[in-house]
């Protein structure tokens, strides 16, 4: 991973492959284990927050209780909500997921509040590479316990998550409106001289 991809301090980064397999045996049901092994190209653990100041080394790092963030290539999509389930129940950790696949980019997250866990997945949209993939809002997270950047995270990802859905909704819906506009187009505009074509075609027929 290239430095500077995440807006997150060096201190915090783990940098290490996930093996696939260990993972995917962790999922108890076959067919989504089969999807798994199938779509996924790889699983790395990219950073550890923690509220621990003046860790020495990764291994100190990661032996530390904090909010983990994964990274997940796809070779295909896979929903963003089945796959933030998934790697909820397999990872056991408070964790921000990010998802790659064909230019684009999900981010979901699961996270407990009291007795009860909450789960939250953006839809994918496109991704620029050479833009940093903000996980931290310096601005408002930087005084703040890594327990509560999680829930400014959950709370970001849900409103990013209604904005994406809105979006996707008013282009389909722009797109429908054009095709009817067009289809009116067609039917009113041009029905005339479709008609005195057809007419003109039928009486040649009728002198031939």
């Amino acid at each position: 991973m290239s430095e500077g991809r995440y807006n997150i301090p060096k201190q915090y980064k783990v940098d290490k492959g996930m093996p696939l397999d260990a993972l995917f045996q962790k999922i108890d049901n076959l067919k989504c284990r089969r999807v798994f092994e199938a779509e996924i190209e790889s699983v790395e653990w990219s950073y550890h927050l923690v509220d621990k100041d003046g860790v020495k080394d990764m291994k100190e790092l990661v032996r530390e209780q904090g909010l983990s963030v994964f990274e997940v290539n796809l070779r295909r999509k896979i929903s963003p909500d089945l796959l933030t389930d998934v790697f909820a129940g397999v990872l056991q950790r408070p964790i921000v997921m990010v998802y790659l696949c064909e230019g684009e980019l999900s981010m979901g997250t699961y996270i407990s509040v009291g007795r009860t866990s909450r789960m939250c997945s953006t839809d994918f949209y496109p991704y620029d590479a050479d833009r940093m993939i903000e996980v931290l809002d310096f601005d408002t997270d930087y005084d703040k316990t890594t327990q509560q950047i999680h829930k400014r995270i959950y709370a970001t990802l849900c409103q990013q998550k209604r904005m994406i859905m809105i979006e996707k909704a008013f282009e389909r819906l722009s797109k429908e409106n054009e095709r009817e506009s067009f289809a009116y187009e067609f039917s009113l505009e041009n029905l005339e001289r479709i008609r005195a074509d057809a007419d003109f075609v039928q009486s040649q027929l009728r002198v031939v």
